[in-house]
């Protein structure tokens, strides 16, 4: 990482991290660990005994990216098996690059696997992209070894559509209260969930992967919603409990049957081919209606998750809360970009579109000059360099 991007973060450090910070509560039973600018691994098992001890070290040791454990240790700074594991907060991370959404191919710069030469996007939305080739306008190569993703509006939409719907499940099929759900913005291309309700503590990871099954939908029997099989075939029976709550409810919905609806129910299995056609519709009907969640983040239990106000190495930007009442609105293009604005001049590896601070950037020339909160972003993705 360039001495570009260690300068603005130490700025930002020094300047913002004592309010922008968000300490965890029980601090000193936590796991702090951060990776350093151009350094591989992360230095882990750290422990704190308060923020200000915490901000010192961020400004000490001006770190790319900064995590805190979800869970609380009686050691948290022995190795992993000697910690004595105390209870873990439940966490979700939605990213949008796991959402298939049909913008990306426009905004996403393609490194050729032998020369490295970045080029501009290949495929468009708007177009048919099977019908589109890479090719390196430098050597020709074919093979592209990465895809460096700009995320557009139409990104952060899409991640929103996951959060509410996330936000939907937990507060109305699991009865959490909404102001113990906390949602932030990861610094890149998503939204992170902290939910601070210390019933969930004690969950181990079997439960947590059973949690995350239910809310992406995975697993629905259609016995559930009625539909049966015997060895004298299908039929419809309403369980006796009903259909009025949780993915009951939601799949009765989008059928549009209740417990009277036996008939209508019983037209649709025919009309599908039976048993093993409804749950083959069944299961690609939850799926789309379940929420799109990282399984990995949430099941692990001694996961060091990116810590509420510190900065990340891939864009720059700031992890950042998001009240939820002004989610729709919420602009992470503007309120998580958070660095200077000293003028800086970088080379531009391709031609590249975007926009940070409610200011757009269409850069076509090879050397620019740019505000520091655009050119950190432009080295942190890995499509400039400092001059």
């Amino acid at each position: 990482m360039s001495e570009l991007v260690k300068s603005a973060f130490r700025e930002y450090y020094f300047k913002h991290a004592a309010r922008a910070i968000e300490a965890p509560d029980a601090i000193e039973s936590r796991e702090f660990g951060y990776a350093q600018l151009g350094v591989p691994g992360m230095v882990r098992h750290l422990s704190f005994r308060s923020v200000g001890e915490l901000v010192a070290t961020l400004v000490r040791e001006v770190p790319s990216d900064v995590y805190c454990s979800n869970a609380l240790y009686r050691f948290p700074t022995l190795a992993m098996q000697e910690k004595q594991w105390l209870g873990a907060d439940l966490i979700f991370d939605i990213d949008g690059k796991d959402l298939d959404l049909p913008c990306v191919p426009s905004h996403s710069y393609p490194v050729c696997a032998a020369c490295k030469r970045v080029s501009s996007p290949i495929g468009d939305d708007d177009d048919d992209e099977k019908s589109k080739e890479y090719s390196c306008p430098a050597c020709g190569g074919r093979k592209a070894e990465q895809l460096i993703s700009i995320p557009c509006a139409r990104c952060v939409e899409g991640s929103k559509k996951e959060a509410r719907r996330l936000v939907e499940f937990l507060t109305g099929d699991l009865g959490i209260d909404k102001g113990r759900v906390n949602v932030y913005f990861s610094g890149n291309n998503g939204f992170h969930f902290h939910i601070k309700d210390d019933s969930y503590r004690p969950l181990d990871s079997q439960a947590r992967s059973d949690l995350v099954g239910y809310l992406a939908g995975v697993g629905l029997m259609a016995e559930s919603i009625g539909v049966r099989r015997s060895p004298q075939g299908e039929f419809v029976k309403f369980p006796k409990s009903g259909l009025a709550l949780g993915w009951r409810k939601k799949v009765a919905d989008r059928l549009k049957i209740d417990q009277s609806s036996a008939v209508r129910l019983t037209h649709i299995l025919k009309e599908k081919g039976g048993y093993a056609g409804f749950k083959a519709e069944l299961d690609r009907m939850t799926r789309e209606m379940g929420v799109r969640i990282d399984p990995q983040v949430t099941t692990d239990v001694h996961r060091v998750f990116r810590m509420p106000g510190t900065l990340n190495s891939k864009s720059g930007l700031a992890k950042v809360k998001c009240d939820l009442d002004r989610l729709d609105s919420f602009d992470p293009f503007t309120e998580a970009c958070l660095l200077g604005s000293a003028k800086t001049k970088v080379k531009v590896k391709t031609h590249v579109k975007f926009r940070l601070k409610g200011e757009p950037f269409n850069i076509s020339k090879e050397t620019a000059e740019l505000p520091a909160f655009a050119a950190v972003y432009l080295v942190c993705k890995g499509l400039a360099e400092a001059v």
